[in-house]
């Protein structure tokens, strides 16, 4: 992320997958990456923070015939939404997502979400597609967050037709998905600073409006829609542990989404799409989250936001050779 003058504010793992999986882990799940990374610093970098979470690592592969992903975050009013891009600012360089970074995976990625409980995705290539596909079959509850329509109409459907929840923007695809839905899918369409609406296709067809949730500080909304995702997903198997998606009623995904949103409120206190991972520990932060939901006000975070980072230049360039070096990660393998 850089601040308002340029300055390098913090480097992370982004992305609204991997910003899950780290607040699942964060939040005491064991997440399991599966995807392969460039064997270069960017790449070091995310193995690196995945590992220190605690995630587990054994399907992360380094490798040279791949390019890490790199994207510059802009900071702006805390208010605004967040402005991103992939083309480096200095030297306009682009180091973008690439399908091959979890296509590569082949039938080993499938058959490790075959064995999840949990498997969330948002591309759709056809490695995640059959992944999908896969832990569904296996009995994986299976949560896909598009950002968009895909070009590619089939693949997208068979993302759809996988998935038990489909969560995204009005702001990014802004007609319902309900007439690709089967029965008994929940969709959740997320309304900006309205908040969100949700419906199950089992049940009646209307839509059930949950009002954002105030803050008393806004200081960065980035990173607020995937709070919302894992602290759903943490309240809704905290409440329903080994449930089917055909028993669940809409109190348990209104109070479970409730939750999310209460998270979500206290993430956009702090810099940063996983600021509130620095300033909390997880019980306290789902402590706070129950009790804004109960009508009580949290107190405010007095500590650093975040810290600079002095570089001389921000380029991708120097901002990769910055990173700690690859084969400082062998322990790692």
């Amino acid at each position: 992320m850089l601040g308002e003058r340029g300055e390098l504010a913090y480097t992370g793992i982004g992305g609204s997958t991997g910003n899950v999986l780290s607040i699942l882990a964060f939040l005491g799940w064991e997440s399991l990456p599966l995807v392969n990374l460039g064997r270069d610093h960017v790449g070091a970098t995310i193995h690196r923070e995945f590992t220190k979470l605690g995630a587990n690592m054994r399907h992360v592969r380094l490798d040279r015939s791949l390019t890490s992903p790199l994207l510059y975050q802009f900071a702006g009013e805390p208010t605004e939404a967040p402005r991103y891009s992939f083309a480096c600012p200095v030297c306009g360089q682009t180091r973008r997502f690439h399908e091959n970074l979890v296509d590569s995976g082949g039938e080993d990625f499938a058959r490790c979400a075959a064995e999840s409980n949990v498997f969330f995705f948002d591309r759709v290539t056809a490695g995640t597609v059959r992944m999908a596909q896969a832990a569904r079959a296996g009995g994986a509850f299976v949560f896909f967050e598009p950002s968009s329509i895909s070009a590619d109409r089939y693949l997208f459907d068979a993302a759809l037709s996988s998935a038990h929840v489909v969560k995204y923007s009005v702001d990014r695809i802004g007609e319902p998905l309900g007439q690709n839905l089967a029965s008994g899918f929940i969709e959740i369409q997320t309304l900006g600073a309205r908040g969100l609406r949700f419906r199950k296709h089992s049940l009646v067809p209307d839509w059930i409006e949950l009002p954002a949730l105030r803050s008393s500080s806004v200081a960065d909304t980035s990173g607020a829609g995937d709070w919302c995702t894992a602290g759903f997903l943490h309240a809704l198997f905290a409440r329903r542990e080994g449930f089917e998606i055909r028993d669940l009623s809409y109190n348990d995904i209104y109070r479970s989404l409730r939750l999310g949103q209460s998270i979500a409120s206290l993430s956009v206190r702090h810099v940063g799409a996983r600021g509130l991972m620095r300033a909390w520990q997880s019980s306290d932060a789902l402590e706070m989250a129950q009790r804004l939901l109960d009508g009580a006000h949290a107190p405010e975070w007095t500590g650093p936001s975040f810290a600079h980072r002095q570089l001389g230049s921000v380029c991708c360039a120097d901002l990769t050779s910055a990173m700690p070096q690859p084969g400082r990660l062998s322990t790692f393998f």
